[in-house]
């Protein structure tokens, strides 16, 4: 049976309406294909990182996926990076096959959940290196919701997925942004939503999230600006990428599990099924790292990863616009 992805995976998937594995990037003049021209107004004024090089980035969720592929293309560009993850085990062996490559990279055991967990996080990163120049608030988890309704979502579900793909970012801005005034030389904050945070669909708390980071994004730019900081912001929106993110259940806190035997079986399924897919399909995320090395050094605000993904962001704003109810989502049916 075919599955409707915007309907029932929302909340497990970075995967948009009609997402194919066609790799083309969103940056700028190519966005010009679907109808928008993102080109210099998608450049924002006062940020003069001119070069990554010596600089020190600090990137959460850098065990695996988007940020372990950030991490690669940092250090190939010559910076020093702070690993942060959950996942020790998983960060520790990352950081030192990067580290036997020679690239200069710390791992630091983190739960972005907590304030208390950044503030030692940058503890780590300005013992280490000093100063701090970008921040990668990257660490999210999906979950809440499977095909049914938003209210059948557990209060578990909201405090987890809210508290690392929302309150996590907002520990990162509230711990590094005050660092990055202080010491007043460049700096960039790129943070981690999704195509789902900028179009509708079906409810989910992981689309409910990424909107919320979209915003707080926003936000976060104006009030920059508004300091007159030397502080860019990139609002990264992946599509379809190869990374574990179906599988974030391995991470959830015992604490926060998960509701009933019968739904986690479908769950269990329905990841299995999708995993593969995403593995096979995805933009490797090494190449969401150097995209997202492009837009630091260019100051892009807005970066997606699939250019077909932006109709869908049209047409959610057409609807706002025109005072229209939200369009119906488009299905997707795995082979």
């Amino acid at each position: 049976m075919p599955v409707d992805v915007c309907e029932c995976l929302a909340d497990v998937t970075d995967l948009a309406c009609k997402c194919t594995p066609a790799h083309q990037l969103v940056s700028g003049a190519n966005v010009k294909e679907v109808g928008y021209d993102a080109g210099e107004t998608n450049r924002h004024r006062g940020n003069s990182l001119e070069t990554l090089e010596r600089k020190v980035a600090v990137i959460t969720g850098a065990a695996s996926g988007i940020g372990l592929g950030m991490a690669e293309a940092f250090a190939n560009r010559g910076m020093r990076v702070v690993m942060a993850d959950v996942e020790e085990d998983v960060l520790n062996a990352e950081a030192e096959r990067l580290a036997n490559a020679n690239f200069d990279v710390t791992p630091c055991q983190t739960d972005v959940r907590y304030y208390d967990g950044l503030e030692h996080l940058l503890a780590k990163a300005t013992d280490t290196y000093g100063k701090v120049h970008v921040l990668c608030n990257n660490a999210g988890v999906a979950g809440g919701g499977m095909g049914g309704g938003i209210w059948e979502t557990t209060s578990q579900d909201w405090d987890w997925v809210l508290g690392v793909n929302l309150q996590g970012v907002v520990n990162g801005i509230r711990t590094f942004v005050p660092h990055m005034l202080e010491h007043k030389e460049p700096g960039h904050i790129v943070n981690t939503s999704s195509i789902m945070g900028l179009t509708t669909g079906g409810g989910s708390i992981y689309s409910v999230s990424k909107h919320a980071v979209a915003r707080l994004s926003e936000g976060l730019y104006h009030d920059l600006k508004n300091r007159g900081a030397d502080v860019g912001v990139t609002l990264l929106c992946p599509g379809m990428i190869a990374t574990n993110i179906l599988t974030s259940e391995r991470n959830r806190p015992s604490d926060l599990s998960a509701s009933s035997e019968p739904v986690e079986r479908t769950r269990a399924e329905m990841i299995k099924r999708m995993d593969a897919y995403f593995k096979a399909e995805g933009m490797p995320p090494r190449q969401v790292g150097e995209l997202v090395s492009d837009a630091i050094l260019e100051s892009r605000f807005y970066l997606l990863t699939h250019p077909e993904n932006m109709q869908g962001v049209k047409a959610r704003f057409d609807d706002i616009v025109n005072l229209r109810a939200p369009s119906p989502t488009q299905g997707w049916s795995p082979q």
